[in-house]
């Protein structure tokens, strides 16, 4: 049995959501329009050459797609498509692609929700949800739009970067390029372009570029990856540079973030493990493995990288959204643990995290609780509901059968840019887990840097003992018997061999809530090291 399977299995009940406390009412129609202000001026540079698309490109300005319905608080979603619900009153804005040949859509949004995209079997849509304006283009790129305000950017194969929007319907190639990174200013006017090593901005009204900086890559590192991306808070860019530094045992990976304004100023550097910069830029939170078995989460510095505390028995990885998120003012953030999602402070205080409803709300779905952008006390739960830092739902849509077995919400970001509206798809198309399956044996608990080795200990009582044994599951060759009272410590893995008929060890790792069994690689007092059943041998933190 996998992820995806158990998912599967509960997929085959219909989800009904039932809204906080709407009384359901029949859609009406509505539409709407908009525009944007102007670029700075920019030094001259190669004067772009108004083009039709060509043929392998295939990008148009097109019809709007969409069939878009305006949704009472608690009207039932019977169909898939891309949702926005307003936080105030609950009201659903609803777009869906027209019938076409794919029946289960890939729908996303802009950052600041503007665009709705839709990606179909042979073809992909996108549609300004203030103009109406709309594009289709082949499906034939390796690159996603990055689309924002006015304006839509459209990368190709040969990484050409063609802008169109509400005001320019034929798309026009940029002069910079080829593109490797790209990123777009919340207003839509201007964008930054990453061309190898140089680093452009580019005036949309106009397509000026103008080269800003060459992105330097540490001595003795060498770049895995480089990407753009538009800060939450909108006035500033980061060049992220994914970065390898040495080889072996003794590799490490590296994130190197350079902050520019949108006038092409840098605004400073941070070289961070990969992990979660708070929104203030002072902290950063990574996740570590102590063993195979035992994740933990690092909170430190950002511009030093020394520890503060660290939170054992958690980790950064949520089961479909794919990593914890800090409170918009950076006071905590979320992590997950064996009793699900808890809040940490920046004083190292760990309690529940808000929720929806009674535990097993939905038996099986885990609901990730989501920050929002711009405030410290809401939250997005599972993108199936807001509610606020006492667990008080404030939205919540009625998901019915929409069109499809897979009715859970996709797993997209639930926010955009603020709090005003949640956003969410369907369909949801199983994935297996984000970001992988820790165990999370050992209950969460908070240590203060410095840190000291883990010290675990049977928790029997005296007179009884648990089996210590030399690969995990119960027939495997029996080392030793631990009495009660035991200290051990964490020991690394070691190749096992699999003899036939013995557990196998995925059995004790990502299905140990399944299993009777939960396996720790322990070391004991005599150095003797071995697999011991932690559920068996009530192997907790040493008191």
């Amino acid at each position: 049995m996998t992820r995806l399977t158990s998912r599967w299995l509960l997929l085959i009940v219909t989800l009904a959501l039932v809204a906080c406390s709407p009384t359901p009412a029949p859609a009406t129609q509505a539409s709407t329009l908009a525009a944007a202000p102007a670029a700075s001026a920019a030094p001259p540079s190669p004067t772009p050459t108004a083009a039709p698309s060509p043929p392998g490109l295939a990008l148009a300005s097109i019809p709007n797609p969409f069939d878009r319905r305006q949704l009472a608080a608690g009207t039932p979603i019977t169909q898939n498509g891309m949702f926005f619900i307003d936080v105030a009153t609950g009201a659903i804005d609803a777009w869906s692609l027209r019938a076409d040949d794919s029946a289960w859509p890939a729908y996303s949004a802009s950052p600041d929700n503007r665009w709705v995209i839709a990606l179909a079997d042979d073809a992909a849509y996108a549609a300004d949800r203030r103009s109406g304006a709309a594009f289709r283009w082949a499906r034939n790129s390796t690159y996603q739009p990055v689309a924002q305000g006015d304006s839509l950017l459209f990368r190709d194969d040969g990484r050409r970067v063609w802008v169109v929007g509400s005001a320019r319907p034929v798309p026009v190639a940029l002069p910079c390029g080829p593109a490797d990174g790209l990123a777009i200013s919340l207003d839509g006017q201007t964008a930054a372009v990453a061309v190898g090593r140089a680093l452009y901005l580019v005036q949309l009204a106009d397509l000026a570029c103008r080269q800003v900086a060459d992105v330097a890559v540490p001595a003795g590192s060498s770049l895995e990856y480089l990407y753009l991306q538009t800060e939450r808070g909108g006035d500033a860019f980061t060049v992220n540079l994914d970065l390898s530094i040495g080889a072996g045992t003794a590799h490490t990976s590296r994130l190197q973030v350079e902050r520019y304004s949108w006038q092409g100023e840098r605004l400073g550097e941070l070289t961070l493990p990969a992990g979660i910069l708070s929104p203030d830029r002072r902290w950063v939170a990574w996740g570590e493995a102590l063993s195979d078995a035992v994740p933990a989460v690092v909170v430190a510095d950002a511009a030093t990288l020394t520890p503060r505390f660290r939170v054992v028995g958690a980790s950064l990885c949520f089961w479909d959204y794919g990593g914890g998120q800090w409170l918009a003012d950076s006071s905590a953030f979320v992590v997950r643990t064996g009793a699900e999602y808890r809040m940490v402070t920046l004083d190292g205080r760990l309690s529940a995290a808000p929720t929806l409803g009674a535990p097993g709300d939905l038996e099986g779905m885990t609901d990730e609780p989501l920050p929002a952008p711009d405030r410290a006390d809401l939250f997005a739960i599972g993108r199936r509901a807001v509610v606020d830092a006492n667990g008080n739902c404030l939205a919540r849509p009625e998901l019915g059968e929409a069109g499809s077995d897979w009715s859970y919400p996709a797993d997209i970001s639930p926010w955009g840019l603020d709090s005003a509206e949640m956003r969410f798809a369907l369909p949801h198309f199983g994935h297996g887990g984000h970001c992988g399956e820790a165990e999370y044996q050992l209950p969460a608990r908070v240590e203060l840097a410095p840190f000291s080795p883990l010290v675990l200990a049977v928790g029997l009582p005296a007179g009884e003992c648990v089996n210590l044994r030399a690969a995990p599951g119960k027939k495997a060759e029996l080392l030793t018997c631990l009495p009660g009272g035991t200290r051990l410590s964490l020991a690394p893995l070691a190749e096992t061999h699999q003899a036939e008929g013995q557990e196998p060890y995925y059995l004790s790792r990502s299905l140990a809530w399944a299993s009777e069994s939960q396996w720790l690689r322990v070391r004991a007092p005599d150095g003797q090291e071995g697999w011991v059943d932690a559920k068996a041998g009530n192997v907790g933190w040493a008191p």
